[in-house]
């Protein structure tokens, strides 16, 4: 039974607990967070302690997830591996580049196993998605497209406010969609982007943002975004020559177009258990599907992005990280 132990005490913090709380393959031990009362109000539900500082429970626990805020998952991350603790950290692996390949190399240094939470990917629609593109059943992929526009009231931003430690819409939120659209379409050759920011957040700020992916392979990823956006609206499409899939909005059902025929609704596969998979990965040392070294390939197209809309060019992507 592997023991966890959960830094953060948010919601997505709570998400982690109540399934390693249920979980007959594990066993929660404690829940961290500054605020004492926040961690001892989410211990008591799930059973665990509670305590200040992570470091008060590192001897006592096999794996921990990080769920902390942004600008701390660096620190946490590299804390935990470096004690040889199995690493599940939620994204965005760090607020750069250097962040998140200092988060990588500590990990693979420690020899030890890790997810990074892209749950939004494993979702059952995606799921479809993914297995019918590499199945060949769409035919040759031509385009991804997603538009992610919401709007969110700032007072309830708090720390994400600030984009220094949050990264923005990029990194808080809409990197989900830069990872489902890699998983299916493959390595990225380059980068093209625009941003938009409320306000002055320096050079890396982005309220909204629009985002175009040269696949080496052939296809085009597109990507709108945006968390003050007046018109919300969720969607992902995948066009191939033979046939294409596509979400309504919210992405609650999945609809088939085939050529010459009508599109049809059809029943998504099951969702991927990510939390699941990081205890198959621990246990029984299963291949990962999304650790810190698929992730550092993500962060290195994120920051493709803003350094694309900094300078509006065309980014080729870095031999250093291949994506």
């Amino acid at each position: 039974m592997v023991r966890i132990g959960i830094i953060g005490a948010g919601p997505n913090a709570t998400e982690h607990a109540r399934y390693y709380r249920d979980s007959s393959r594990s066993q929660l031990i404690a829940i961290a967070d500054p605020d004492r009362g926040r961690a001892e109000t989410l211990a008591n539900e799930t059973g665990a302690e509670a305590v200040a500082d992570f470091r008060e429970f590192l001897d006592n626990v096999d794996a921990i997830v990080v769920s902390s805020p942004n600008y701390l998952h660096r620190e946490h991350a590299i804390a935990c591996a470096e004690a040889g603790r199995h690493v599940f950290c939620e994204k965005p692996m760090g607020l750069s580049i250097v962040e998140a390949r200092e988060i990588a190399d500590a990990v693979n240094r420690a020899k030890v196993k890790s997810c990074v939470g892209f749950t939004v990917r494993f979702d059952g629609p995606f799921q479809t998605m993914q297995r019918m593109a590499k199945a060949g059943e769409l035919g040759p992929i031509v385009s991804l497209c997603s538009r992610r526009a919401m709007y969110i009231d700032p007072a309830s931003f708090g720390w994400r406010s600030d984009h220094e430690l949050s990264g923005g819409l990029l990194y808080e939120i809409n990197i989900h969609e830069l990872d489902w659209m890699m998983a299916i379409g493959g390595p990225v050759e380059s980068v093209f982007a625009r941003t938009w920011t409320a306000g002055d957040q320096g050079p890396r700020g982005n309220d909204h943002l629009w985002v175009t992916l040269n696949f080496a392979e052939g296809p085009v990823g597109i990507h709108e975004g945006g968390w003050l956006a007046s018109n919300a609206n969720f969607y992902r499409n995948i066009q191939g020559t033979e046939a294409g899939l596509a979400t309504n909005e919210w992405g609650n059902d999945l609809y088939l177009s085939k050529n010459k025929e009508p599109r049809t609704k059809i029943e998504p596969d099951l969702a991927f258990d990510l939390r699941g998979h990081f205890l198959d990965c621990i246990e029984h040392d299963a291949a990962p599907v999304s650790d810190v070294n698929w992730a550092l390939k993500v962060m290195a197209v994120s920051e493709a992005v803003l350094e694309s809309a900094q300078t509006c060019r065309v980014v080729p992507m870095s031999a250093e990280v291949p994506v």
